[in-house]
């Protein structure tokens, strides 16, 4: 092998950037391990002094461990190089939610509403029926709504103008009067983008209420959803109705800060006595009774006190926004608990206040504390004909703290407004929004209201002149800008100053023209795909992920020393270099490793064995031929390389398209085998050949089998073209059956295709499935006694049932996934049950859209090996035995899956996973397929006048050792996972097993005999 020092350079370095990349998960974890430990200390503080039983010991503990992280996120963790927590936790490798526990959604926003809004809820008869057909359409088809909507409407009123139906006076500028259809479509598309992209950054702002350490939210490029990860998260209900809220935007006029002060003053002295009565004067007592409504005897006053610290320490106990602080003894004795040495920074710099409608300033994870505290004690309003209401900012400013380091703060602004609590002016009167640029070329926003809001608008401004306007969206203030003068007929231009940063100073603007959008075009999100993983779950999938990747490893490793002795050990140290490249790429690209990522790691490990064995068997023929030992591995290598490279480019090409048209686990699962191929590859073909030949240059033997093994399946010459018609009737039958069974029985759809919601629920003691399923018939009984479908199978034991069910799945009311539940619980309630330790729901619309994406997927995935194999091979005739063989692995695990659905003890569901499980078996099956037809090639290279049949059985005799141990390395692995991996991934891992036994069959008899049957020169058969 030529440049070996090359390859030996670049091996070290690649060790070492992943040894670079792995190393900050190390970091994080203890650091991480420290929060959990300061943090159960501290839950068991807090319920010790609150004396409640009813608290949550996991809620506390939660999140107080999600607020050490947020204010300890600048704390140096890896000494060595200087890195911040923050720092490495953006490069460590990430765990699933699966893995760890939390809640997952899918929101899309509801574009129909969105069209009718737009048209002022337009009456016209052909737009509503236009609407309502596209809305039927929906769940039926890929195609978007406005697509929809506008063949509906062009068929229905082909020559009607949609410009007379959605330009009116306040959105002439998105709809003029005299555009065309074509035009407004358009418009309509762009409004459409700009709803989905005002709802991404909403969402990002709602998300911290969540007091998240790492949460996640990604925008889908194709189909505008919108996926939200939220690790830890426990109250569903919550996150639920923050999420699907409709965005709120206001204008609030603003107090000055010396005119607050005072109120604050007095607001944290309450509060000192309220925890704290005993540290307080009599006379204060007497002082801070009168201030209450109603008078109050002193004893009163105690009782009164007790009772509020008492509520204090368990409101702050809850697990509620942003990290939920909760006061520690120390903070407790505080004379001062919310003001300069408590939570809330006044603005004051250089011994003078800075002179605006900011308050003060308090660190991101000391917000929710600032909150209570207020709550306790509301400041009173400075003019008593109006109200005094405290707002956060939207953005957090970077400041540094005593200790000097560097921590997010947000300012609190005082916001002013009448007495009924209600702000002058909100977002429906706001026609248009966009950036632009003022005369000295900076980026400004330009707003526009329409006639009645421009009247309201020009009082307003008109009276807060050198003031203040706040625009609060979702309860947080998104910019303060000072009114320059008053401003009539309703368009106003907001300056972002002139910062040096333009590309940021227009970033700005974009984000506040996008905000004051948002309020003009209300376009409800819902959710319409959700899954929730309980911790305790998540911790199980990690411990039993683990040791069957362990214990994997372990037995493949240790087969490949049994059958291929001192090779099978150099073997062995490329398939640990292999794993360990493998999971530092995974972390240099920041993916998360889930629980069909672990398979997936599993099964590379079981598929990268197949590049050993066809090399370590390539160099065994080449021995018994009588070649020398060098001679042997430089022809073994050789020969044994087109072959795997044309077996692992099939495998690849199946695994990009599950990773274009999959998601979430599956994605993951993708990932993690497109990875593993090109790691497998590069361990098997350099790692193993540097260390073979040094061996050699050190004038060692490689021993390549044993004694007993050395000429195994070395000689067989079974007739396999002579039955191959035995084969056809084999196969014919069992698809027959299954294809029967198809019609007849159908399958067992899961959630992902079918629409509905599943639930994981464990009981205190065994249960009988029919019992369950009894209680939820009679629970989910929809009025006039329609029953809807409840399926309930065992899951991973007598205590543990999957429960499945459409009930009120085609609610749109936010509130029903709380009432279906609560139903689930009383229903199962007197039986034992736990509250369920996973969920999912998943709405018809996007079941369909699952459905059609794993069909083209498996189709292209035909399509892509059947023209790469006719390329490779110059001859349609391979590609189509290909591909009818790949077809026939497909049906059988079908078949399987259809005909035992209801027999099998475990969960036999067609769903995504389902169809990650064929395409994965196409191309293990493309593989061996592949191999062989590689070896066809090379004897009828060196055969010509032979006939075929026999050129074909000596090419699937001569490979048989290879495909043999290739298929039992992979069937090893794949038993380990389904004895010992987690429940949720059992039907997966059956799938595999079933696709690879059926998949080396069909390789070995069917692939090749149809090729042979194929062929026209029907005289070079031989049979």
């Amino acid at each position: 092998m030529q440049n070996k020092g090359a390859i030996w350079v670049f091996t070290i370095l690649l060790s070492l950037a992943c040894l670079w990349q792995l190393s900050f998960s190390i970091f994080t974890n203890k650091f991480e391990r420290k929060a959990s430990r300061v943090a159960a200390e501290y839950a068991d503080s807090v319920l010790a002094a609150a004396g409640n039983e009813h608290l949550d010991f996991d809620s506390v503990k939660l999140s107080q461990e999600n607020r050490f992280l947020r204010q300890n996120h600048s704390e140096v963790v890896y000494p060595v190089l200087g890195y911040t927590y923050e720092e490495c936790k953006q490069k460590e490798l990430n765990l699933g939610l699966d893995l760890k526990g939390g809640m997952a959604v899918t929101l899309e926003v509801d574009i129909p509403e969105l069209v009718d809004n737009l048209s002022g809820n337009s009456q016209d008869p052909a737009f509503r029926q236009a609407l309502a057909e596209a809305r039927q359409q929906q769940s039926g088809t890929t195609k978007d709504f406005i697509t929809l909507f506008t063949e509906n409407f062009n068929r229905i009123a082909p020559q009607a103008s949609l410009a007379a139906i959605f330009s009116s006076q306040d959105n002439a500028t998105i709809f003029p009067r005299e555009s065309t259809n074509d035009q407004v479509i358009t418009a309509l598309r762009d409004q459409a983008r700009i709803a989905v992209d005002n709802t991404e950054k909403i969402l990002r702002t709602r998300i911290d209420k969540f007091g998240v350490a790492q949460p996640s939210i990604q925008k889908q490029s194709l189909s505008g959803r919108i996926q939200i990860e939220l690790p830890g998260v426990k109250d569903k209900d919550r996150v639920r109705n923050v999420l699907q809220s409709t965005a709120n935007l206001e204008f609030w006029e603003t107090f000055d800060n010396t005119q607050v002060y005072m109120k604050l003053s007095e607001a944290n002295d309450r509060l000192s006595l309220m925890l704290h009565p005993d540290l307080a004067k009599p006379e204060a007592a007497v002082d801070t009774t009168a201030t209450a409504k109603t008078d109050t005897t002193a004893s009163d006053t105690a009782a009164t006190a007790d009772l509020q610290r008492d509520s204090l320490a368990n409101v702050l106990a809850t697990d509620s926004l942003a990290g939920d602080s909760v006061l520690t003894p120390e903070e407790s004795l505080a004379k001062s608990p919310l003001l300069n040495q408590g939570r809330l920074q006044l603005n004051i710099m250089n011994n003078q206040v800075v002179p605006g409608d900011i308050v003060g300033y308090a660190a991101v994870a000391d917000t929710a504390m600032v909150n209570k505290l207020l709550a306790m004690a509301p400041p009173k309003s400075p003019d008593p004909s109006q109200v005094l209401k405290m707002a956060w900012s939207a953005k957090p400013v970077r400041m540094s703290t005593a200790d000097g380091q560097q921590r997010d703060f947000l300012a609190l602004h005082a916001l002013r407004g009448p007495r009924d609590g209600k702000p002058k002016l909100d977002g429906s009167y706001i026609t248009d929004a966009r950036q632009d640029f003022d005369m000295k070329g900076d980026a400004e926003v330009s707003m526009q209201m329409n006639p009645e809001g421009a009247q309201k608008w020009k009082i307003m401004t008109g009276e807060n002149v050198g003031k203040q306007i706040a625009i609060v969206l979702d309860g947080l203030v998104v910019s303060a800008p000072n009114v320059m003068g008053e401003i009539p007929g309703g368009r106003s231009s907001i300056t972002m100053g002139g910062a040096d940063d333009r590309n940021k100073q227009l970033a700005e603007a974009t984000d506040l023209a996008n905000v004051l959008k948002a309020g003009a075009l209300p376009a409800p999100a819902r959710i319409i795909d959700e899954t929730v993983v309980g911790p305790s779950l998540g911790a199980e999938n990690i411990s039993r992920g683990m040791w069957s990747f362990l214990l994997a490893l372990v037995m493949v490793m240790a087969f490949m020393v049994i059958y291929y002795s001192r090779s099978g050990w150099v073997a062995d140290v490329a398939l640990l270099a292999n794993v360990f490249i493998l999971l530092g790429t995974l972390a240099s690209i920041q993916a998360s490793l889930t629980l069909p990522g672990i398979a997936g790691i599993i099964l590379t490990v079981g598929m990268a064995v197949d590049a050993n064995v066809l090399i370590n068997e390539r160099i065994r023929e080449e021995l018994r031929a009588g070649k020398a030992g060098k001679t042997a591995v430089d022809l073994g290598y050789k020969h044994a390389l087109a072959a795997i490279l044309d077996s692992n480019i099939t495998t690849f090409a199946t695994g990009v398209i599950l990773l274009i048209f999959g998601t979430g686990p599956v994605k993951g699962f993708a990932t993690t085998l497109c990875i593993g191929i090109l790691t497998s590859l590069f361990t098997a073909i350099f790692i193993t050949r540097l260390i073979v030949d040094r061996r050699l240059e050190k004038g060692k033997k490689l021993e390549v089998w044993h004694d007993w093994n050395k000429n195994f399946l070395a000689h067989t010459k079974w007739d396999f073209m002579k039955y191959r018609w035995v084969y056809y009737a084999i196969s014919g039958a069992v698809i027959l059956a299954g294809v029967t069974s198809m019609l007849t029985r159908g399958f067992n759809y899961g959630v992902d295709f079918s629409g509905g919601r599943q639930y994981v629920v464990k009981f205190d003691k065994p249960v009988e499935v029919e019992q369950v399923r009894s209680a939820l018939d009679a629970a989910f009984t929809k009025e006039g006694s329609v029953k809807s479908s409840v399926n309930v199978k065992t899951y991973g034991g007598s205590d543990q049932v999957k429960i499945t069910t459409n009930y009120l799945i085609d609610s749109a009311d936010p509130a029903t996934d709380q009432l279906v539940e609560g139903k689930l619980n009383a229903a199962l309630a007197n039986m034992g049950a736990q509250p369920p330790l996973e969920s999912r729901k998943v709405e018809a619309s996007i079941s369909e859209d699952i459905r059609v994406r794993s069909i083209w997927s498996v189709v292209i995935a035909l399509v892509v090996i059947f023209l790469y194999v006719v390329v490779r091979f110059r001859n349609w005739q391979f590609g189509m035995g290909a591909v009818v063989s790949l077809a026939h692995d497909a049906l059988v695990v079908m078949s399987v899956y259809s005909l035992f659905y209801s027999i099998m003890p475990f969960s036999l569901e067609v769903d995504e996973q389902f169809i990650a499980a064929i395409l994965t078996v196409i191309g293990f099956s493309i593989n061996d397929t592949v191999v062989v037809f590689d070896r066809i090639r090379e004897y009828l290279q060196d055969h010509r006048r032979d006939p075929w049949s026999g050129i074909f059985n000596k090419a699937i005799n001569s490979t048989l050792g290879r495909t043999i141990n290739t298929a039992l390395t992979v069937v090893i692995v794949l038993l380990v996972i389904f004895l010992f991996g987690a429940d949720s991934i059992r039907g997966f891992v059956f799938a595999m097993l079933i696709g690879v036994v059926v998949g080396t069959y069909s390789s070995v008899c069917i692939a090749s005999a149809l090729v042979v049957d194929l062929h026209k020169d029907k005289t070079k058969l031989g049979a």
